[in-house]
């Protein structure tokens, strides 16, 4: 008959078994651990939200490149404004005759040039009369390009503060998880040691051993993610913000994100002033501008010349008479008045003519998309911002019930009503909270920053 073994050796051989099998399986962490105790900062800066926002919109290269479209529209406007004036051009120049001539005799003499110097200059206006309103229609043109550019510029602000703020608040998330984990680590920690103790004396078995282990490691692998996320969201930070230094999410800026104070109501007026719905708005105003401009090419164009010119020769430099002098000597005075309009140039202006016109329709439709996308996604947005901040009042609860929850599990196992896979549900339920804790805040942060982007203002 099978003798049973003595409960006092079985106890000795299950510790010895846990005791030898945690450094086994805690050394497959090992590499894990060593990398724990280190954090994701990497040295980083430390940057407030509004100097990453600054950061960004002076940094990103399309706000640069809305700010250059700003300048290349006013010098535009420059430019249709000077074709009012008329055209100036005045030249001179000045030059020696010397050399060699054949005399009656056939012989190679010196050539007699009693006025070897030659001077030449000359002056021409020119000014248009007459372009069927072409440069008008190119003026106000150019000044609804000039506006395009200016909301141009308003958006690419708006976009830069939310790529800026989207990153801001991935670091800030990060941190969050880092610290939860942490805080998992040491639940861990502190479940391992009790579980060794407990085993000791015989009250558990082998395997909440390594199950208190093997939480160990998931914590660690927790905090190792979080330090990854935040590598990352640092470093996405700062290209936003075009820093030469790395840069991290200050700690400090974790507030809790408050509701607009306006009410929907008031958030739908406010729309049709939106930057998307204003750029639409001015590339519908710029393809108009350039019809008009087209229609020009049906009239005729008249124009005005006026010419002097001045020639004369001298034995000796004159550098006075290296300027046009308005005197009696040979000189040249002409004008003229030109009139010209293209009977048939080969269809290209019916050809402009319907390029203008699908401008105006492309734009027409793209202003009427614009409108109805700003309103959805003001719906949308405020919707995921209401929903965040409502998640977020329900974590904090499910937290604090959670950690109740586990300070009475803990209780529980103490005393050996409960066994421990219950005491880890109460633990995964009370890291699952936190979690959910840190995404609600961080799709707040991001409702409440793509609404401001939306409606190109602070909320």
């Amino acid at each position: 008959m099978r003798r049973s073994m003595p409960r006092t050796f079985g106890v000795a051989v299950l510790t010895g078994a846990v005791l030898a099998a945690a450094p086994s399986v805690s050394g497959a962490q090992g590499a894990v651990a060593n990398r724990v105790g280190s954090s994701g900062d990497d040295g980083a800066r430390t940057i407030s939200l509004d100097e990453a926002v600054s950061m960004a919109q002076r940094n990103l290269p399309a706000s640069i490149q809305a700010k250059n479209q700003e300048r290349a529209a006013a010098a535009s406007g420059r430019a249709a404004k000077g074709a009012l004036i008329p055209t100036l051009n005045i030249s001179g120049s000045t030059g020696h005759a010397a050399g060699t001539t054949i005399n009656p005799q056939g012989e190679l003499v010196p050539q007699n040039n009693r006025s070897p110097w030659s001077y030449a200059n000359q002056l021409n206006l020119n000014v248009q009369l007459f372009d069927g309103g072409r440069r008008f229609s190119e003026i106000k043109r150019n000044n609804f390009v000039a506006e395009q550019a200016n909301v141009a510029v308003l958006t690419s602000r708006y976009d830069a503060a939310l790529q800026a703020k989207q990153q801001f608040y991935a670091a800030l998330a990060a941190r969050e998880s880092e610290s939860a984990a942490r805080a998992q680590l040491e639940q861990a920690d502190q479940q391992l040691k009790a579980s060794i103790a407990r085993l000791s004396a015989g009250v558990i078995t082998k395997s909440d051993s390594l199950r208190s282990v093997i939480q160990v490691g998931n914590a660690q692998l927790a905090i190792l993610t979080a330090q990854n996320d935040l590598r990352v969201a640092n470093a996405t930070l700062t290209r936003v913000t075009g820093s030469e230094q790395l840069v991290t999410a200050n700690p400090a800026d974790t507030a809790y994100v408050p509701m607009p104070e306006i009410t929907e109501a008031e958030l739908l007026r406010i729309v049709p002033d939106a930057p998307a719905i204003q750029l639409s708005e001015a590339n519908l105003a710029v393809a108009k501008a350039a019809k008009r401009t087209q229609r020009a090419a049906y009239l005729p164009t008249v124009s005005a010349s006026f010419g002097y010119s001045f020639r004369a020769t001298d034995a000796n430099l004159t550098p006075g008479k290296f300027v046009l002098p308005f005197g009696d000597n040979a000189s040249n005075k002409n004008w003229g008045l030109n009139f010209q309009y293209p009977l048939f140039d080969g269809f290209s202006r019916e050809l402009n003519a319907t390029n203008a016109t699908i401008a105006i329709d492309n734009a027409e439709a793209n202003l009427r998309d614009a409108r109805l996308a700003a309103r959805a996604n003001l719906s949308s947005q405020l919707r995921t911002l209401n929903n965040a901040n409502a998640r977020i009042q329900v974590q904090l609860q499910s937290i604090e019930a959670a950690e109740e929850d586990l300070r009475v599990m803990q209780q529980r196992y103490q005393l050996g009503a409960s066994t421990l896979l219950d005491l880890l549900t109460s633990q995964t339920q009370l890291n699952q909270a936190r979690q959910a804790l840190i995404q609600a805040r961080f799709d707040a942060r991001v409702a409440k920053a793509q609404l401001e982007s939306l409606l190109g203002r602070e909320l």
